[in-house]
């Protein structure tokens, strides 16, 4: 649910962009999100499902009665990961619609963010103990499958013409896809950075019915 309900924020936001700020080009088309539930339907119904249990599982304490498993605190944590993912995919179209690139190419880019930093915000959300390096050396192998169809899929997009074209994007050149990989990188580690200082900090001891 934490998942779920984040990656959509992001896909609301780029959506409806448009339709505010009408000098803008279009970033999300029907066949984006399409692409994008592609990835989001098998990680929610496959790698979700085939992820180890959390360490010290067993030794938790008891969930206080009457406090909601998907209350307002978790939801709001959840809207607060999509809009981090939101803010960075916009941070990143802004800057390459700055520099001047054609919208094909600023589609490319702002479109490759989105998806590293979905694929990013899979592994930090798959795990509320371990970090995102611990749940690659696991070897989830539904998790890899999917990870790795999506990489080479979305290469194949931004670099063949032909696929490009179906799509809506231009090859700008790999040098330009490195803001989309810096700003997946940032908020992995700013995810990261929160979910060890949550496991880490203090906390008062729970009373249980």
């Amino acid at each position: 649910m934490d998942y779920i309900l984040s990656i959509h924020i992001p896909i609301i936001g780029l959506t409806l962009l448009p339709a505010f700020f009408a000098d803008l080009p279009i970033l999300l088309m029907p066949l984006h999100i399409v692409f994008m539930e592609l990835i989001i339907d098998p990680v929610c119904s496959v790698a979700f499902e085939s992820e180890k249990e959390e360490v010290g599982v067993m030794k938790r304490p008891l969930r206080i009665m009457g406090v909601p498993f998907f209350g307002i605190k978790r939801m709001l944590g959840s809207l607060a990961m999509g809009g981090l993912l939101f803010a960075m995919v916009l941070g990143v179209y802004f800057m390459v619609l700055e520099e001047g690139h054609p919208d094909e190419e600023v589609r490319a880019i702002a479109f490759s963010a989105l998806i590293i930093g979905n694929i990013f915000l899979i592994l930090t959300t798959l795990s509320k103990s371990r970090n995102a390096w611990a749940v690659l050396k696991e070897r989830n192998t539904a998790l890899l499958t999917i990870i790795f169809t999506a990489f080479i899929i979305l290469l194949a997009l931004v670099r063949i013409p032909n696929l490009g074209d179906i799509f809506n994007f231009s090859f700008p050149g790999w040098g330009h896809f490195g803001i989309a990989l810096l700003g997946a990188l940032t908020m992995l580690i700013i995810l990261e950075t929160i979910k060890y200082w949550n496991n880490h900090r203090l906390l008062p001891p729970n009373k249980c019915i």
